[in-house]
């Protein structure tokens, strides 16, 4: 009789590729190469009241499980500018093994700018996500970068009991390394989440930071806009660099915050987030 292989098959997972080239010509900046592939794709919304080319990128799989592999590469060449989102808020699911990936890799050239503003990702129980951003900048490139996490669905009630969520930024300014962060939350910093020194039972947070000639002098104004805001926020400056962190008790308190805060430091939300 012939032995049957118990063995369950492997299970489907997601991946996607997503290629953007942005150049400059004129004062104006307009699409130089845009490639996707499998269920990354990237759509780029006519404008009417701005010249700054904005990108959505568009998750087709519905979220991020064990195992998906997403990768994001950007180049804004000299005197070029562009806005980059997501069409909605990235969906880390229950893992049954190992993480999903994201890896994003972004070049701004002399004079360019680039705000990186996807909306917020939400973790559910048990999900795990790494997540690495890579920038190469010129030494006058302007930049902005922001990323918000929520735990756990607030209509559902649901608390992330156990998850994983890492997040490593390194930047780059003509070539030398100005901003490494690694951000890793787990079992242990899930139990301690309470804590002072942790997210003070907050359920939701974000990291925003500026890069450019001129982002020192944008610290009162970001101070400014923090005060009175539905969440503890500090905001530092250093170097040609601003940072801020901010923590609120749920995505409800968090984006409106983080929304004042941008308008605050002269800095135009996508589209996208108001839909």
């Amino acid at each position: 009789m012939a032995s049957v292989d118990a063995t369950p098959p492997a299970l489907e997972r997601a991946e996607g590729a997503v290629r953007i080239g942005i150049a400059g010509a004129g004062g104006r900046s307009h699409l130089q190469e845009a490639y996707q592939r499998g269920s990354l794709k990237v759509r780029f919304p006519r404008q009417f009241d701005t010249d700054v080319p904005e990108a959505v990128l568009i998750n087709t799989a519905g979220g991020i499980t064990g195992g998906d592999r997403f990768r994001v590469d950007v180049k804004v060449s000299d005197g070029a500018s562009l806005t980059i989102t997501s069409q909605a808020a990235e969906k880390i699911y229950r893992s049954a093994a190992g993480e999903g990936r994201i890896e994003v890799g972004l070049a701004v050239g002399t004079g360019a700018h680039l705000l990186w503003l996807p909306q917020e990702t939400i973790l559910f129980d048990r999900g795990r996500l790494e997540r690495g951003l890579d920038v190469d900048l010129a030494e006058d490139s302007h930049l902005l970068l922001c990323e918000m996490a929520i735990l756990g669905r607030a209509a559902h009630g649901e608390t992330v009991r156990d998850g994983y969520l890492a997040d490593r930024w390194r930047i780059r300014r003509g070539g030398r390394l100005v901003y490494a962060d690694n951000l890793k939350i787990g079992g242990a910093e899930l139990a301690s989440a309470a804590g002072p020194a942790t997210l003070g039972g907050g359920r939701a947070f974000a990291n925003l930071l500026m890069v450019g000639p001129d982002a020192e002098d944008a610290v009162e104004a970001a101070r400014q806009g923090l005060k009175d805001a539905p969440a503890s926020a500090g905001a530092s400056a250093w170097n040609g660099m601003l940072a801020v962190r901010m923590v609120a008790a749920d995505g409800n308190a968090l984006k409106p915050a983080i929304i004042r805060l941008c308008r605050a430091i002269g800095v135009r939300v996508p589209r996208a987030w108001s839909i």
